[in-house]
């Protein structure tokens, strides 16, 4: 991490200066996936950007925070990705730590340079929140900036569309799917994507039948065979002129999204663009944890999903808890995973 920090800074062309100037800061309310934290110092707006004291925001998201002197730098990581950022520079260095990407690393110019307010390091909260994947919206009414989701500001009309459309969960204890639905993700975003499609109730026992006519475990998702058996068929998600459009798989009929940097706001506006060539849902596969959820209403940058994870482990149950859910409540975020490590999407239609 010391020499990605450095190799950054042989980069950098004019050192680092860091100069006190006289501003006229507006203190703002920020909340962090809906709570109210507790800053060193107040999030503030300067210049229309919102500072946000880094230390203990990542604390909040559970990131690693490190310091060094030298390089005078700091280095908020997870699991995934790292960001070495400098003090008063305007350009960071973001790592994949996966192995998976094509670049090691790539040079992110940020909205602002992060700043000393005081003795804190305060970083624009846009650059964190594109790195790690989180949303960012301001309320310019109540003077509220919000970190992640803000539930109040998705509008009574989405949620009425969304709880409208079908929901099932793995462990539901109407369908006692084996081993409490472990595995049947899959069959759980096929059947509400198919019942939203068809208007006709299609559960997660119907796709697992098709699959068991193929095999022998009906968490096991043979696609083509299951659109066909229903009278539909896969179509690409995406328009084929889109920037975000990044070819088929003929095995599975997912679109894949074109973003080489693995930037979430890319993945956010290609299932925002693929939301309104099909409402009735996207189902969006993550392979390596691995999962399927359905995309199913977004508002402003907010992603609402269908997300069949179970409501508990070991046990049937009644209720679901994760329907028309931000991706920060989904469990492939609790996994440690964000919107851009998505592997592909599938749209279904007539």
């Amino acid at each position: 991490m010391k020499k990605l920090c450095a190799l950054f800074i042989a980069v950098i062309i004019a050192a680092t200066n860091i100069v006190s100037y006289s501003y006229e800061d507006t203190s703002v309310n920020l909340l962090v996936n809906g709570n109210k934290v507790s800053f060193l110092f107040a999030p503030v707006i300067r210049d229309g950007v919102t500072y946000v004291d880094v230390k203990t925001l990542s604390a909040k998201l559970g990131l690693s925070y490190k310091s060094y002197d030298a390089p005078n730098s700091i280095v908020i990581s997870n699991s995934r990705v790292s960001m070495c950022i400098i003090p008063g520079e305007s350009i960071a260095t973001v790592a994949d730590l996966t192995g998976k990407s094509d670049n090691e690393f790539f040079y992110k110019f940020l909205t602002a340079a992060p700043i000393y307010i005081g003795k804190h390091l305060a970083v624009a909260a846009r650059d964190i929140s594109s790195v790690f994947g989180y949303a960012l919206t301001h309320n310019k009414e109540t003077n509220t900036v919000y970190f992640g989701y803000a539930p109040q500001m998705i509008s009574d009309a989405t949620r009425e569309n969304i709880h409208q459309r079908a929901y099932y969960f793995q462990n539901q204890e109407e369908f006692s799917l084996p081993s409490y639905g472990s595995g049947y993700c899959w069959a759980c975003s096929y059947a509400m994507l198919l019942t939203n499609i068809t208007g006709t109730r299609i559960t997660p026992s119907d796709v697992a039948a098709i699959n068991l006519t193929k095999g022998t475990s009906g968490a096991y998702c043979y696609h083509n065979e299951i659109v066909s058996a229903f009278n539909v068929k896969f179509v690409s998600a995406l328009s084929l002129d889109s920037p975000y459009y990044a070819g088929r798989a003929d095995a599975s009929g997912g679109t894949y999204i074109n973003n080489p940097y693995k930037d979430d706001s890319v993945v956010r506006a290609a299932l925002k663009e693929a939301l309104d060539m099909h409402p009735a849902g996207i189902m969006v596969r993550y392979a390596d944890f691995p999962h399927t959820m359905l995309a199913v209403a977004y508002e402003g940058d907010i992603i609402l999903f269908n997300d069949p994870a179970p409501s508990g482990s070991g046990t049937y149950s009644n209720t679901g808890h994760y329907q028309g859910v931000p991706f920060s409540e989904t469990c492939v975020a609790k996994k440690g995973f964000s919107l851009s490590d998505v592997t592909f999407i599938q749209a279904i239609s007539y």
